[in-house]
């Protein structure tokens, strides 16, 4: 999550603040017996997730002016079951969700819709425990839906409908995967993707010791692990599962309109593939990994008025630090659209070859035998609780209750903030106003203060309770074993390259102690899943105090409390058992709901201008011709507000002329907000492409109080093929082309 200037951050907070003040142990959990096993089970399914749009805040910037007000490409959830055919009710199930952050409320709705679609049998197959939520962080799909209150701030509380949205559409994704379960083979393998990532502080990664970096070529993972899936026959490709790191910000701050960004258009163009080789169940997730310091644009932060290069420092471009902003390959000639599709396009082909490569070294199989099992552990940790011992000096230290620090609300380069606040900034008499501003929300204890150097705070979220806590307190510990070849670990953030490689050793080396992998076996870290946390730097990272340091939660020793709790978890495999609550491992509860807040106006009014009728077209397309992958089909009419609702499949064949083929609209979607038709030879209209394709753009604008104008926008061919003909517009439909 990147930050909003501190000036507006601090001004929400104050305003909700003033409104506000007007206005156990976990139950020991038993674990089967490891049965003999023969196949592995898979089942893989795909579902629509949009939320609400229309003046809903975007998660990912929190830039408050970075309105959801269309759609580019509708968002997914992908999800993937896993079992033993000798042992099937003991299964994982692996969901990628093309949402900017978890939340663990959206996880135990999606969970309980699940259910309902199940008999009683088939729902006990499913519960939090065995179901991981990984977020891509795409940073251009609507907020509203976050658990905790600082998250929720700059959404205005949470967005009705926006959780229920994304928990159906997961649901919905199991569902077709429970649906779809089978027999099938699933391999493993690996290779590097060099130009598609760098990172955004490296004077962050420099700090960390000289002979740890001296293990790596590079300060950003380059690998990219891909599961690819079979049939039991090894023919057809069921699926795949891709871990790159790479932040998702190739579309910038100024986007309105939804995307999945670079990771939702790698999937996008894969399963567009698939679709037209008649492969039609095909899913592709690009998930995301350790991608906390790692960015996409690859031209690096330089100052946009003089072109000097710049690193978000106090001294940066004069001073003028929201000047200084990275820029995405192809920027210069087609925005950041044009970045979006080469980050996303190098990801897609580097994912391809992976899967076409012969079996080498780097490839495992996922075979399942007698002690190669599909297994899963889940607890929550109250993090502030954690005491973790130095094995050299014995000493013990803590870590800290939440709090955030000035350079969070500096930004990153990938989005400064006005530079109020700088990269860097750890002096805490340096910032005496602010202290006093900070203050009225909440002085920090002396107690926090000195757990959190040199993190000057900003907000003591830790210390924060009302209307319920700024920040989660218990976070939630998962891993999935997929056989003696694959851990992945559900990592509740945002953690950085150095942090996610020391964690994933950590626990490899335990597990191959344990010998419950093999020691090729991949250890994959699945981030920012199940419940948004922010920030995971090094103990090295963290005194520097850029970006990713001063949005580390729980002070400097939140990384080796975590590779203590995910070590701990990970032995609890070879013991058959939870381990018991300790110091070292003070596993708790979950962590109960609260009462959400809203103060997001509704839509009151919705109005046509003064002589005109919803549905008028106000500017129609022009008469072409138009050029196949080049030109852009365009029209403008008088609409309703977007939270009012789309057309449905239902509502577009109502009048018998529209053909909806299989009943269900081409992106998968219950709903969108435009269609492109093309007409058959009987004279009727089939829809070809709604708003979940790259090719097509929705828009919606506000005008004065409460009127709407709409524009749709269909770039020809541009993915998708088109043959010749005739383009009109019509207000029931949308882009239409005859013969």
């Amino acid at each position: 999550m990147h930050s909003m200037s501190v000036t507006t951050m601090i001004g929400i907070i104050l305003a909700v603040a003033c409104l506000l003040l007007n206005h156990a142990v976990a139950a020991p959990t038993t674990f089967r017996p490891r049965q003999v096993s023969d196949e592995l089970m898979v089942g893989v399914g795909i579902a629509d997730i949009t939320g609400p749009i229309g003046e809903i805040t975007m998660m990912g910037y929190a830039e408050l002016n970075q309105k959801a007000n269309g759609v580019h490409l509708r968002l997914k959830a992908r999800a993937f079951i896993f079992s033993t055919s000798s042992n099937p009710a003991r299964r994982v199930v692996f969901v990628s969700a093309e949402t900017g952050s978890p939340s663990h409320r959206v996880r135990k709705l999606a969970v309980r819709y699940l259910q309902n679609k199940l008999s009683p049998t088939e729902a006990a197959l499913y519960s939090v425990d065995n179901v991981m939520i990984s977020s891509t962080h795409t940073h251009s799909g609507p907020g509203g839906y976050n658990d905790d209150f600082m998250y929720q701030v700059p959404n205005f509380g949470v967005t009705p409908g926006a959780r229920e949205a994304i928990a159906q559409g997961i649901a919905d994704a199991i569902f077709a995967a429970h649906q779809d379960f089978t027999p099938g083979i699933a391999t493993v393998t690996s290779g590097p993707l060099d130009n598609a990532s760098i990172n955004r502080s490296p004077q962050s990664y420099a700090n960390n010791p000289a002979q740890e970096r001296a293990r790596y070529s590079d300060n950003v993972d380059k690998t990219m692990v891909l599961l690819s899936i079979k049939d039991k026959s090894g023919t057809r490709l069921r699926g795949v599962v891709n871990w790159f790191a790479v932040h998702p910000v190739s579309m910038n701050a100024s986007n309105s309109l939804v995307s999945g960004d670079n990771k939702g258009y790698a999937s996008y163009m894969w399963e567009l593939e698939e679709r037209s080789n008649m492969n039609l169940g095909f899913v592709a997730a690009f998930a995301q990994t350790n991608a906390g310091d790692v960015s996409p644009n690859l031209q690096g932060p330089r100052c946009i008025d003089t072109g000097e290069p710049c690193d978000g420092g106090k001294n940066s471009c004069g001073g003028k630090l929201d000047k200084c902003v990275a820029r995405g390959p192809g920027y210069e000639e087609g925005g950041d659209q044009l970045s979006t599709e080469i980050i996303g396009q190098r990801q897609f082909q580097k994912a391809k070859d992976l899967v076409k490569q012969p079996p080498s070294a780097t490839t495992k199989m996922l075979q399942p035998s007698s002690n190669a099992v599909v297994d899963y552990r889940h607890t929550w940790i109250e993090m502030s609780k954690i005491t973790i011992t130095n094995t050299t000096t014995g000493a013990s230290v803590k870590v800290c209750a939440p709090a955030m620090g000035y350079a969070f609300s500096a930004g990153t380069t990938d989005n400064p903030a006005t530079g109020i606040s700088w990269q860097g900034e750890n002096d805490p008499n340096g910032r005496p106003f602010w202290n006093f501003v900070r203050n009225l929300l909440k002085t920090p204890s002396q107690e926090l203060v000195d757990c959190h150097k040199p993190k000057p705070i900003l907000l003591a979220t830790g210390e924060m309770g009302t209307p319920y806590w700024w920040q989660p307190q218990k976070l939630p510990v998962q891993m999935f074993l997929i056989t003696r070849k694959l851990a992945i670990i559900g990592f509740p953030g945002e953690i950085t390259t150095m942090s996610g490689r020391r964690l994933r050793d950590a626990v490899k080396a335990q597990m191959v102690a344990d010998g419950t992998v093999d020691g090729d076996a991949e250890v994959v870290i699945a981030g920012l899943s199940n419940l948004y946390s922010s920030y995971v730097t090094t103990f090295e990272e963290y005194q520097v105090q850029r970006y990713e340091g001063g949005s580390t939660t729980f002070g400097p020793n939140t990384l080796n409390g975590h590779i203590q709790s995910f070590t701990t978890l990970a032995h609890s495999f070879a013991t058959g058992s939870m381990p018991p609550p300790s110091p070292a491992f003070p596993s708790t509860t979950e962590p109960s709901d609260n009462k959400d807040v809203n103060f997001l106006t509704g839509v009151v009014l919705d109005t046509a201008p003064l002589g005109k009728r919803f549905g008028d077209v106000l500017v129609q397309p022009s008469t072409g011709p138009f050029k196949v992958g080049t030109d852009t089909v365009k029209a403008e009419f008088v609409c309703a507000h977007p939270r009012n609702g789309a057309s449905t499949s239902d509502t577009l064949s109502a009048s018998g002329t529209v053909d909806i083929p299989n009943g269900r609209l081409p992106g998968g979607a219950s709903s969108t907000y435009m269609t492109v038709e093309r007409q058959l030879p009987d004279g009727k209209w089939t829809v070809v492409l709604d708003d979940a394709g790259w090719d097509t753009k929705y828009r919606w604008a506000r005008i004065g109080v409460a009127e709407s104008r709409c524009t749709i926008e269909w770039r020809v061919g541009s993915t998708v093929p088109v043959s010749p003909g005739r383009i009109a517009f019509d207000i029931s439909a949308g882009i239409r082309l005859s013969r």
